[in-house]
C-alpha cells in the first residue's frame, strides 16, 4: 500500500510538470555565427515559460541575418517548447516582401543544426529524417488561421519536436543598408487536444520546360489518392513570373470538381477551398498550371532561382486525428487521356493588372521578366506585419451605457458613443406595421451621446437627454454636429454637437413608418459628405434603400442594391451601416443579412462594387473606412441562423477586397458587435449592443529592431480566437464528425469569470521571513527525496513488466499508408538527379511556399463580380436582432 501511494504522488508530480517547458533545449551558445552585432535585433533572448494556460504563443525568429548573395537559403532549428503533444491553430508571419521572398515552416524530428542557423540551400538542407510543411509565406501574405478544432500536432506523439524555420532572401539588394534581419512566425498554440488534424497535400511538376516565345504550356500534375478521408479547408498556388492561373481538383467516377483557382500573380495566401468537396480512397487528385513562354529568349526549367520556375498547389486539408497523416506530395505527370477532360476554367487566366503583378514580382527579376511589365509605377505593398490587439486598460473607468448603438469620432477626434440607457429593443418593441408599441415609456431620461478621451476613456462630455426612444446610427458632420437616427421614431435628426441639445434638422415623421420620400421606416445610419454636406441615409429594417439629401433636408435621389448582373441583382436585407469615402467619392454599405458590402458612386448612386467573404458568416453588421495604405475598410459581423462563425472584426484591402487582419477580445467575447470607427492613428472601437460595453483595438506593429531572436511564449487569455470553418461532414465519419458539427452549433459565448484584484500587502520584516523560508525549504527537500525514491521504485517495477513505448516517428505513420501520393519529399535530393534543373535551396522541402492568403471573393479576380444564384426566399429577421 505504502508503495502504491509514493508511486501515485509520483505520477501525479510528474503530470503536474508534463506541461512545462523545456529551458534545457535552448541553450545559451544558440546561433553565434554571422551576427555582427545581435543585439541589433534583440537584447536578449527570454527562455519560453507556460503560464497556466493551455493556450501560448511561440515566437520564431531569425537573429539578425545578413545574406551576402542572392538566392541565400537560412534554415533554423526551435524545439517544439512543451513535453505534451501541441497544436499549431494560428500562423502569424513577421515578415516583408522587400527583404524575404519566401518562407517555410517544417516540423521533423532531427534538424541537421540545432545550435546555429545554417545555410539550408546547400547539401546539408533541413532535416535529417522525414519532413512535413506546415506553413508557406510569400508576397506579403496576411496571417493563416485553421478552422475550429483544427491544428497541426506537434510535439510527444507526432514524431515533430523540432520546427524548422526556412528563409529565401531572393534579391540582397534589400540588405543595402546592412541591416540585420529578424523576420519569422508567431505560432499560437494549445496543448488542448484537437479532434481534427491538418496537414498540407503538395502537388508539384518537376519536369516542366516552358519553351522561348510559346503562348501557352501546361504543367499537369496527378495522383490517386489511396488514404482515409480528408478535407481540404483552404489552397494555395505559386509559380514565378510565367505563371497565369494554377487549379486543383478532385476526380470521382470522371466527374472533375473544383477544390481552388487562383492567379499565382496575387498575394500568396491561402484561400478558402470549395467546402463541398472532400477526398476519399479511389479519388483522384489532379492539378494544372497554365504558363507562357512570351517575352523569354530561353527555355525556362523547374528550380529553386527567380530565373526558374515552379508548379506548386498546397491543399491544406484536416482528416480524423486517429488516422492523421501530416504531409502528402504528388509529383505524376498524369497521363494526356486524363487531362482532356479537365474543366475549361482551367485554361482561362485569370486577368491580373500590372499594378497587382509588379510590387509582388519575384526578387531577382531577370531582363525577360522586365520586358513583360508596364512601366507604370506600382502602387506601395501593405506591410502585414501588424495585428489588432485589445487594449485591456481600455476604458480606465466604467461608462455605464446601455445598449451601444452607435460609434462616431468628432471634429476633435473624440469618441462619440450612442447608446440607448434604460431602453431595450425587445419583442415588444414593434408591432406586426413596424410601429412602435412603447412610446408610454417616454424617452431615454439618460444622457444617450457621450464624447469620451480615446486615449483613457475618460467622460468628456454628455448630452441626449430626453430626445431618443431607441437610438441606432450616428454621425458627425465638418461642423461637429450630429446626425442621428432613431429607430422607434422612424426619423433622422441633426443635433448640434456643443451639449446644448438643440434640433437643427428632422427628416421623416415621428413615430409613422413609410416609404417616400418623407419617410422612413427604422432607418439604420447616416453618411455625410464632408465637402458637399449631403447626406446619405440608410433606409432600413423595412425598407430596402439608400436616400440621399441635400444638407438642408431637400431630397434629391434614392437607390437599391447594386450588381455588376442585372439578372441577378439581389435586394438589401437591412442595410444596416453607411459609411462615405473621402478619397473616393463613394458610400459603402453593409448589408447585414447578406453578409455583403456594397458600394457606390455618392454622387449618382452607380454601383461600383461588392465584396463578400465566407468569413463574415452570412452577416456583416457594420463598416467605417479609413483612406491609409490606398484604403481600408474595417467590418464587424454578427450572428446568422443559417451560418457558424466567430464575432470578430476585420481589416479589409478595398482594392483587392482581401482580409487583412481580423481580431476579437481577449478578455470578453462580442455578443453583439453593432458600430466600429477607426481613429487616424488606427485604434479601433468597436460598440457591442450586446455586452453594452465600448472595444479598443490598437495595431501591434513589429520593427526590424525590436524584432527577437530565439522564441518567446506569452500566455494567451482562455479564448477561443480560432477562426471557424462551416465544413462539410463525411458520411463515413458518422459518429466524430457528429460531434464536431455539433460543437459548430453549440453556443459560443461562455460565461465570463471576473478575478478579483489582488490586494497590495506589505512588505514584511526580514526576521520574520526568515524561518518560514528555512522551514519551507527543509520540507521541499524532503518531499523531492520522497518523490524520487517513489519514481525510482516505479521505474523499476515498470522495466520489469517490459512496457513498450508508442512509436513517435512520422515514418512510423507514413509506413503504414503506401502509395506514391503520401509521404514525405526531398526536392534536393531529385533535383541533384536531374540534369538542367537547379538545386538552389531544394535539400529540404524548399518549394518555395507562400501562405496562401484568404480569399474576399466568392468567385474570380476579374474586374467583373460574379453572383451565385439567389438563396431561397427566408424569413425575415426578428426585430429583436438589432
Amino acid at each position: 500500500m505504502g508503495l502504491f501511494v509514493v508511486c501515485l504522488v509520483a505520477a501525479l508530480f510528474h503530470h503536474s510538470h508534463g506541461v512545462e517547458i523545456q529551458p534545457s533545449l535552448y541553450g545559451s551558445k544558440r546561433v553565434r555565427e554571422n551576427v555582427l552585432n545581435p543585439s541589433d535585433c534583440v537584447s536578449r533572448v527570454k527562455p519560453p515559460q507556460l503560464l497556466n494556460s493551455q493556450n501560448f504563443t511561440v515566437d520564431l525568429r531569425m537573429p539578425g541575418v545578413l545574406p551576402t548573395q542572392s538566392d541565400t537559403y537560412l534554415c533554423m532549428a526551435f524545439p517544439v517548447p512543451t513535453t505534451r503533444d501541441s497544436y499549431i491553430v494560428d500562423f502569424l508571419p513577421h515578415a516583408s516582401m522587400d527583404t524575404v521572398h519566401h518562407m517555410l515552416l517544417f516540423g521533423c524530428q532531427t534538424p541537421v543544426s540545432t545550435s546555429s542557423y545554417w545555410d539550408c540551400g546547400s547539401v546539408q538542407g533541413t532535416c535529417e529524417d522525414e519532413a512535413s510543411i506546415m506553413y508557406a509565406w510569400a508576397r506579403n501574405a496576411p496571417p493563416t488561421r485553421l478552422p475550429k478544432d483544427v491544428g497541426f500536432k506537434v510535439g510527444r506523439n507526432s514524431g515533430m519536436s523540432y520546427f524548422v524555420m526556412q528563409i529565401h532572401y531572393g534579391d540582397i539588394s534589400a540588405f543595402s543598408d546592412h541591416h540585420r534581419d529578424c523576420s519569422g512566425l508567431t505560432l499560437r498554440m494549445t496543448l488542448k487536444p484537437q479532434p481534427f488534424i491538418a496537414g498540407i497535400y503538395l502537388l508539384m511538376s518537376v519536369d516542366t520546360v516552358i519553351l522561348p516565345g510559346k503562348k501557352v504550356t501546361n504543367a499537369d500534375v496527378a495522383c490517386e489518392y489511396d488514404s482515409y478521408p480528408i478535407y481540404p479547408f483552404a489552397f494555395r498556388t505559386h509559380t514565378h513570373r510565367l505563371g497565369k492561373v494554377v487549379s486543383g481538383y478532385r476526380i470521382r467516377h470522371g466527374k472533375w470538381s473544383l477544390i481552388g483557382r487562383q492567379s499565382p500573380q496575387l498575394p500568396q495566401a491561402f484561400y478558402p477551398a470549395n467546402k463541398e468537396v472532400t477526398v476519399r480512397y479511389g479519388d483522384t487528385i489532379a492539378a494544372r498550371c497554365v504558363f507562357t513562354g512570351e517575352g523569354r529568349t530561353s527555355k525556362t526549367y523547374i528550380g529553386g532561382t527567380s530565373n526558374d520556375e515552379m508548379c506548386n498547389f498546397y491543399m491544406m486539408y484536416y482528416m480524423d486525428s486517429k488516422h492523421a497523416v501530416p504531409f502528402m506530395s504528388c509529383m505524376d505527370p498524369g497521363s494526356k487521356d486524363l487531362f482532356q477532360y479537365i474543366p475549361a476554367e482551367a485554361n482561362v487566366p485569370i486577368a491580373v493588372s500590372p499594378d497587382h503583378m509588379h510590387p509582388m514580382m519575384p526578387m531577382g527579376v531577370t531582363t525577360d521578366d522586365k520586358r513583360l511589365l508596364n512601366t507604370n509605377k506600382a502602387e506601395p505593398v501593405l506591410d502585414q506585419d501588424f495585428h489588432l490587439e485589445q487594449v485591456s486598460t481600455w476604458p480606465q473607468s466604467s461608462l455605464q451605457l446601455g445598449q451601444v448603438s452607435g460609434l462616431a469620432l468628432n471634429a476633435d477626434s473624440n469618441l462619440v458613443i450612442f447608446h440607448r440607457g434604460d431602453h431595450h429593443w425587445g419583442a415588444d418593441s414593434f408591432n406586426s406595421q413596424a410601429r412602435y408599441q412603447q412610446r408610454f415609456l417616454g424617452p431615454i431620461q439618460q444622457s444617450t451621446i457621450l464624447v469620451v478621451d480615446p486615449a483613457n476613456g475618460r467622460i468628456l462630455r454628455a448630452s441626449g437627454r430626453n430626445m431618443f426612444y431607441l437610438p441606432h446610427g450616428i454621425t458627425t458632420d465638418k461642423d461637429n454636429n450630429y446626425w442621428v437616427t432613431d429607430v422607434a421614431l422612424h426619423q433622422v435628426l441633426k443635433v448640434s454637437g456643443d451639449g446644448r441639445d438643440r434640433t437643427l434638422l428632422v427628416l421623416g415623421e415621428a413615430f409613422t413608418p413609410g416609404s417616400d420620400t418623407d419617410h422612413f421606416c427604422q432607418p439604420t445610419d447616416v453618411a455625410v459628405d464632408p465637402e458637399t454636406g449631403n447626406v446619405f441615409v440608410s433606409d432600413g429594417y423595412c425598407n430596402a434603400r439608400i436616400l440621399k439629401f441635400a444638407a438642408d433636408g431637400t431630397y434629391l435621389s434614392q437607390w437599391g442594391a447594386g450588381s455588376s448582373d442585372r439578372r441577378r441583382r439581389t435586394p438589401f436585407r437591412i442595410p444596416h451601416s453607411l459609411v462615405f469615402l473621402p478619397d473616393r467619392k463613394e458610400v459603402c454599405v453593409a448589408d447585414r443579412e447578406n453578409g455583403r458590402i456594397q458600394c457606390f458612386i455618392a454622387e449618382t448612386g452607380e454601383f461600383v462594387k461588392e465584396i463578400k467573404n465566407e468569413e463574415f458568416g452570412g452577416e456583416v453588421f457594420a463598416i467605417t473606412y479609413s483612406p491609409a495604405e490606398d484604403g481600408l475598410i474595417f467590418a464587424v459581423n454578427g450572428d446568422s441562423p443559417y451560418h457558424s462563425a466567430p464575432l470578430r472584426g476585420f481589416v479589409l484591402d478595398y482594392s483587392t477586397k482581401q482580409i487583412r487582419d481580423s481580431f476579437s477580445p481577449t478578455q470578453k467575447e462580442f455578443k453583439m458587435p453593432h458600430d466600429i470607427v477607426v481613429t487616424k492613428d488606427g485604434s479601433v472601437f468597436v460598440g457591442d449592443a450586446g455586452s453594452k460595453s465600448v472595444f479598443k483595438f490598437s495595431a501591434e506593429k513589429l520593427h526590424r529592431s525590436v524584432k527577437k531572436a530565439g522564441i518567446e511564449v506569452q500566455e494567451l487569455e482562455e479564448v477561443e480566437a480560432f477562426v471557424q470553418a462551416k465544413l462539410r461532414p463525411h458520411p463515413n465519419i458518422s459518429k466524430t464528425e457528429a460531434i464536431k458539427e455539433k460543437q459548430t452549433v453549440a453556443e459560443k459565448t461562455q460565461p465570463v469569470v471576473e478575478v478579483e484584484p489582488r490586494k497590495s500587502t506589505p512588505k514584511a520584516n526580514k526576521e520574520e521571513t526568515v524561518i518560514p523560508a528555512v522551514i519551507v525549504s527543509l520540507l521541499l527537500i524532503l518531499l523531492l527525496v520522497i518523490v524520487f525514491l517513489g519514481v525510482f521504485m516505479c521505474w523499476r517495477r515498470n522495466k520489469r513488466n517490459e512496457m513498450k513505448m508508442e512509436p513517435r516517428s512520422v515514418g512510423g505513420v507514413l509506413g503504414r499508408i503506401r502509395g506514391k501520393a503520401v509521404g514525405t519529399l526531398n526536392l534536393g535530393k531529385f533535383f541533384a538527379s536531374h540534369k538542367g534543373y537547379s538545386r538552389q535551396g531544394f535539400d529540404q522541402l524548399s518549394t518555395e511556399g507562400s501562405d496562401q492568403e484568404r480569399n474576399v471573393e466568392d468567385s474570380s479576380d476579374s474586374d467583373t463580380e460574379e453572383y451565385s444564384a439567389p438563396p431561397p426566399p427566408r424569413p425575415p429577421p426578428p426585430q429583436t436582432s438589432s
